[in-house]
């Protein structure tokens, strides 16, 4: 295991002393991809993004379905998503995608399912008289994304039912 002061000077090398990541892996002896990641750790979150505290990370749902979501929509790689998202191994992010793609036609299904058999509830006028206008522009953008989220969960299913019956 390399330790946290290893990808420091790793990643240090690469930008002080011009060494190649290619360069630097093959002096450590692994993988390019690693000091690929750790180089793009450092250039969006400081040496925070290299020097972690030791231990498992729980992260919260929302948190991997803004990953996700990130990462379909833009289009950046799983290298750039976990740096950007100071997630030390793009294969959590792959992970995610494959369990969030598996469940993907579950999801789905419940949802059109609650949307036919649960009539729209109108909030109480006193309900929204209570809230700030910050807690209604929160409301506002998290049903935003929300709906945004099921669209391309949608679309999802979708192209893969159509590949599924290509492949076939």
């Amino acid at each position: 295991m390399i330790s946290d002061e290893q990808k420091l000077a790793a990643v240090l090398a690469y930008f002080e002393e011009k060494e190649s990541p290619y360069q630097i892996a093959n002096r450590l002896q692994m993988d390019r991809q690693y000091i690929r990641l750790w180089i793009e750790l450092y250039r969006y979150h400081g040496i925070e993004g290299i020097i972690r505290p030791q231990g498992f990370t729980n992260y919260e749902d929302s948190f991997k379905i803004k990953v996700i979501q990130h990462l379909i929509e833009t289009g950046d790689s799983l290298l750039q998503t976990a740096a950007k998202f100071n997630i030390p191994s793009r294969e959590t992010i792959r992970r995610w995608k494959e369990q969030w793609m598996s469940t993907a036609g579950e999801v789905l299904y419940q949802v059109e399912k609650e949307r036919q058999s649960m009539p729209k509830k109108q909030p109480a006028s006193s309900d929204l008289n209570e809230k700030t206008t910050e807690e209604l522009k929160a409301e506002i953008e998290y049903l935003r994304m929300e709906n945004a989220y099921l669209k391309k969960l949608k679309a999802l299913v979708q192209e893969k039912d159509a590949f599924k019956s290509k492949k076939k």
